[in-house]
């Protein structure tokens, strides 16, 4: 049996925090894990305010940002290392989705910042990163790279949603795998919820005391994405241009928007999967936790799975680890049939520590 010890890192387009987990992915014919530890480091108001005005700015700004991050990343590992008591001998190699500012595929235009040189120099632990940008060269649309992790170390369920800034669904059969970004959710409902002077809305409270308004229901699901097959992929950028004029013209309380909002989502999800009641889903993502999201999901008829809170909170992370594991080995790790890429690929950029 072969075996990896691996840091995966996980920056969601929600700006919620940093997530980091230790694991060993272990592979002798199939694979499997174990986690050690997790932590999300919250960004602090500064870093939370220049990530969300990177798009702003130049490239050579974005440069210099790169390497921030990547300073920043490097800081958070070392910090979990010892707070773990890991040595960082022990450690094969670290795995960072990075953050990602812009993505444009049908531009042939992804960026994930958090240089991984940076990474491996403060860590001194070889690092592996940019899973994006290969698949997007082969025509794909450098996402969704969940499923790979959903097909190795997930293979029970049929389907896997997460539920973070933007929902992604896995559906697999026998033979076939199809994947892709369904709708915005944390990232639409937090804005909402920060009109209200909240972070986010804390177990979808202020959307349980909202109505559905059918009016921004239809306009919603009337979008020209949610008629789109997979593969399919989404960014801040399409949030900002289209999702959330939308949501800004109706003249509703922000209850209802959140409300109604949590029935797009569950609609949505009900359209991508071809609903078989019969087969569980697990969810799996910050979302999990918002209670109304969660009774609406029951209320029309899915039939979920909510797994432990380590991988309700760090199922990604804990699959990008598996990327950089696949990545180092030279396997297949972003699957065409999810990206609509040209052919699978094994994707990322390896760094070995220079100092």
């Amino acid at each position: 049996m072969q075996k990896w010890n691996v840091i995966g890192i996980m920056s969601g387009t929600s700006l919620d925090g940093l997530d980091l987990v230790y694991a060993t992915l272990s592979h002798d014919k199939h694979w499997s894990y174990t986690i050690y530890c997790a932590k999300t480091f919250e960004y602090e108001p500064n870093w939370h305010n220049k990530l969300k005005n990177s798009t702003e700015l130049n490239e050579k700004e974005l440069k210099q940002f790169d390497i921030d991050f990547g300073a920043l990343l490097g800081e958070k590992i070392n910090d979990f290392l010892t707070t773990n008591n890991i040595n960082a001998k022990d450690v094969d190699i670290v795995s960072s989705h990075g953050h990602t500012v812009f993505h444009q595929p049908e531009k042939g235009i992804t960026l994930q910042i958090g240089d991984g040189q940076t990474i491996a120099n403060s860590t001194q632990i070889k690092t592996v990163n940019n899973f994006r940008t290969l698949d997007v060269k082969l025509g794909g649309q450098g996402a969704p790279l969940v499923p790979i992790g959903d097909k190795l170390l997930f293979s029970k369920f049929n389907y896997c949603l997460n539920i973070g800034g933007i929902a992604n669904l896995t559906c697999k059969s026998e033979n076939s795998i199809v994947a892709g970004d369904l709708t915005f959710a944390n990232m639409a409902s937090n804005y909402l919820a920060q009109k209200k002077n909240k972070a986010y809305d804390m177990d979808g409270e202020l959307a349980s005391n909202g109505c559905l308004n059918e009016a921004l229901l239809y306009d919603l699901n009337q979008l020209t994405y949610f008629e789109k097959s997979f593969p399919k992929s989404l960014a801040f950028e399409d949030f900002s241009n289209w999702f959330l004029p939308v949501i800004e013209n109706h003249n509703i309380s922000i209850e209802d928007k959140l409300n109604t909002l949590g029935h797009h989502l569950t609609q949505t999800i009900i359209k991508a999967m071809s609903l078989d009641s019969n087969l569980p889903l697990l969810v799996t993502g910050g979302g999990t936790y918002n209670k109304f999201w969660i009774s609406l999901f029951k209320d029309y008829g899915v039939k979920l799975h909510v797994p432990d809170k380590l991988i309700i909170d760090y199922k990604e992370a804990l699959i990008f680890a598996l990327l950089g594991v696949l990545k180092i080995n030279d396997e297949v790790n972003v699957l065409s049939s999810v990206t609509g890429a040209t052919k699978n690929s094994s994707s990322g950029t390896i760094y070995m520590p220079e100092i």
